[in-house]
């Protein structure tokens, strides 16, 4: 790939949530679909072949990769560098390649993880919006200086977040019109609280200037999707929610 960025960027939010996990590459692309530890969260990573440069699987292989080792090399990479990833069979390990100035070869080993492939959710969402990354970002930061938890509204006259604690409340509003509000799509009205941190984790994959599409239901796990190398590939998070108590 020309651009390290999309790898780079993408785990280093995946890494936050999970600490190894198993990448298939077939002839269509790369799959990558794995729960937190903790049950809490998914990350469906999907990076097609069009997306490279050049792509070259010759058979079906699932590589385990530990992410904390992957994110470090990855954080090696300079922005005018190209990557190359290429198996080594024989040697059980992936080796990336960065060409720009110089080449830099990194060789990681890789490990068995002995995981079933995980079912996509099937949820019944109530709304679908679509929210400029920066608004997001703008807003979980903000919601940091509360409390630990934020809670996500959509209806039919905007999208909404509030966090609260020890008498410290905070609120975002984006109302319907709003340039930063590319969709709102309200089937029905929905709100849910979530972990802050987990949503900032998993925002690290965003550019501001990027729109997420947000999937949002009352008391269900939310949705996002980032769109990734172009649009042509795509990150997403599931998340549970944190049920508020009446």
């Amino acid at each position: 790939m020309s651009d390290t960025r999309v790898w780079k960027t993408c785990v280093g939010a995946i890494v936050n949530l999970i600490e190894e996990a198993a990448f298939k590459f077939t002839g269509e692309g790369v799959r990558m679909r794995a729960m937190d530890p903790s049950h809490v969260a998914l990350v469906d990573f999907d990076l097609p072949a069009k997306a490279f440069d050049e792509y070259e699987v010759s058979k079906p292989v699932v590589l385990g990769i530990v992410l904390v080792e992957l994110n470090k090399i990855m954080s090696r990479a300079k922005s005018e560098d190209s990557l190359i990833l290429e198996f080594e069979e024989e040697k059980n390990r992936l080796s990336l390649v960065f060409k720009g100035r110089s080449s830099r070869r990194f060789n990681l080993p890789l490990v068995d993880i002995k995981e079933s492939e995980l079912p996509e959710p099937k949820l019944q969402f109530g709304a679908t919006v679509r929210v400029l990354g920066e608004i997001i970002q703008d807003g979980l930061r903000d919601a940091e200086v509360v409390g630990d938890t934020v809670r996500f509204e959509a209806n039919e006259s905007g999208f909404f977040m509030y966090s609260e604690g020890d008498g410290r409340s905070v609120e975002l509003k984006l109302e319907k019109g709003s340039e930063a509000l590319a969709k709102l799509e309200v089937r029905q009205p929905s709100r849910a609280m979530f972990n802050v941190k987990y949503l900032s984790d998993m925002l690290k994959a965003a550019d501001m200037k990027d729109f997420i599409t947000i999937n949002l239901g009352t008391d269900l796990p939310i949705k996002l999707d980032f769109p990734i190398a172009g649009g042509e590939g795509r990150l997403s998070f599931i998340l549970a929610p944190r049920i508020e108590s009446e």
